[in-house]
């Protein structure tokens, strides 16, 4: 395989997820040396996409920190694209030279599963080991998943994203892992938000969260869940109208989801409990 085909595969050999983490890299090897903040639009097990003030140069090698976390990396520019804009700014795909959850998603996808170097991801020297956050990155969230249909869920977390937010689910259960695309039409500040699934086709969407439900029910376990911002997508798409064909059952929790905007806070965590207790006490 050519260089130009390795480095433009270089970093999709794993899932990657689109999220928003403030970010120093330094070069390594280039006259003069400089530094530049940045925010990644992408992130998974063996690089990332950064979007910095500055032009790079492909093939420089560069240290990679997570200023708020006091962790660091190297990596090496394989891409370089320029965005535009006033002030300008690039596009710039790095490759990790140790590949693995540098970026400490506590639920990472399955495939993130690399043997890591622990001597290329390393804690600042002079470190302030009082601080809990070294383990983690800016902006992480715990989620908790209390209400799913073929539709919608509902997560619980201290830190909803807003309204209109396109976002990317990843569930585990045991080995498996869904990985769902949605958007939020509800969010309650310290306390979750809804999320109604988009993407692919209606009926082979129902039937992968079908798949998801019945393993849920079947294993009885607390799936794992991530929920990052979808790279790319300002604007949410309008909830479509829901047919319903022969086979098909009606939707409370998305219908909920999609008119809770409307409702108090209180309301609808009521309606959310009732229309939770009606699902469980139908005969199957």
């Amino acid at each position: 395989m050519s260089p130009p085909e390795e480095t433009q595969h270089a970093i999709r050999r794993s899932t990657r997820l689109p999220l928003e983490i403030p970010v120093l890299v330094t070069s390594l090897n280039a006259d003069p040396p400089f530094s530049a903040a940045g925010n990644t639009t992408l992130v998974n097990a063996h690089g990332c996409g950064l979007i910095v003030p500055r032009a790079m140069t492909k093939g420089f090698e560069v240290q990679l920190e997570i200023v708020s976390a006091k962790r660091y990396t190297t990596a090496r520019v394989v891409e370089v694209v320029p965005l535009g804009g006033d002030p300008e700014t690039w596009l710039v795909g790095l490759e990790l030279n140790a590949p693995g959850n540098f970026w400490g998603i506590e639920y990472a996808p399955s495939d993130w599963k690399i043997e890591e170097n622990s001597s290329q991801v390393a804690p600042q020297p002079q470190a302030d080991h009082k601080s809990s956050a070294a383990a983690k990155p800016a902006h992480s969230r715990r989620w908790r998943l209390t209400d799913i249909s073929a539709g919608a869920c509902y997560l619980e977390t201290a830190e909803p994203f807003a309204v209109d937010t396109t976002v990317l689910l990843s569930i585990r259960v045991s080995n498996t892992e869904w990985l769902l695309d949605g958007v939020v039409r509800v969010s309650h500040a310290q306390t979750g938000m809804g999320v109604e699934f988009t993407g692919v086709p209606a009926h082979d969407r129902r039937a992968r969260v079908k798949e998801l439900i019945d393993r849920l029910v079947g294993n009885r376990e607390v799936p794992r869940i991530f929920v990052g911002r979808k790279e790319g997508q300002r604007l949410a798409p309008e909830p479509a109208s829901i047919v319903l064909t022969d086979d098909e059952s009606p939707d409370p929790l998305l219908e909920l989801i999609r008119n809770g905007a409307s409702l108090t806070v209180e309301q609808f965590l009521s309606d959310l409990r009732t229309q939770r207790l009606a699902t469980s006490a139908t005969p199957d």
